[in-house]
Parts: structure tokens; sequence; C-alpha cells
């Protein structure tokens, strides 16, 4: 999440924000172990895991936005096309699982890369895959 200030800004702690500079919001809330129990490693379960929670049945939704996951920023300025990108990305993520085997090579340790303040999966990482025998015509 990156902006400019129109305007200068003066924050409620005295920090002026002078026009035309450009600010963003740390993702780093979305590796905080305080927040997602082990971050660091993948689990497929981790969101339906919070969902079971008491009170927390709403927080952990793909399209859900909070100060803990800005994957499609936040308040106002949040991505107003989230629904439709959650809608394709099950779609092609069905097609993938139903038609093809996916495994990581012997001894692959898939990591994490940064690149500024961001972090995100390696786009260097291989993958091994073939295609399933055809149960269902897609």
């Amino acid at each position: 999440m990156r902006r400019i200030a129109l305007r200068e800004i003066t924050l409620s702690d005295g920090t002026i924000i002078p026009k035309n500079t450009t600010v963003a919001a740390s993702e780093s809330r979305m590796w905080d172990p305080s927040v997602y129990p082990q971050p660091e490693k993948w689990d497929g379960t981790r969101f339906l895991k919070l969902r079971e929670e008491s009170g927390k049945e709403h927080v952990a939704q793909l399209v859900s936005t909070s100060p803990e996951h800005l994957g499609f920023g936040h308040g106002q300025h949040a991505c107003p096309g989230r629904f439709f990108a959650a809608n394709e990305v099950k779609i092609a993520l069905v097609h993938l699982l139903l038609k093809y085997e996916w495994r990581l090579p012997e001894g692959v340790v898939p990591k994490v890369r940064s690149f500024g303040f961001s972090l995100g999966a390696d786009p260097f990482l291989k993958m091994e895959y073939r295609r399933r025998e055809t149960e269902i015509e897609l």
C-alpha cells in the first residue's frame, strides 16, 4: 500500500508528511508470529484454523482486509476487484489441481524472498508436475 500525499499532513504525534511524499504501509504483520503462528512455515489450513476461533469467523476470509493482512489493501482504498480476483484464482487453482499432480523436487526447500520491505515466494523455485488421468472433463 503506497500513497502520495496530495497536501502536507500533520499526524496526531506531530509527524509532518510533506506534499508529494510517497508513504507506504508495512506488511510485516503478515509475518508476525503473534498474529500467525509459525508464519514462515507453510500451513494450508492456517486461515481455516483462524476462522474456527470464537469471534474470528469473518476475519480470515480470502477477501477480508485488516491491518494484519494487507494483500488487497485496507480501508476505503481496499481493492474493489478483490472479489472478482478471488473467484478467478479459485477457478485457476481448481483447474490446476484437477488436471495436474504437483510436488517439490527431492531436497528442495522453498524460501521466502525479500524485496525491499515486501516478502514473497521465490520466483525461481522449480516445481515438478505431471498431467493426471482425466476423471472429469473440464
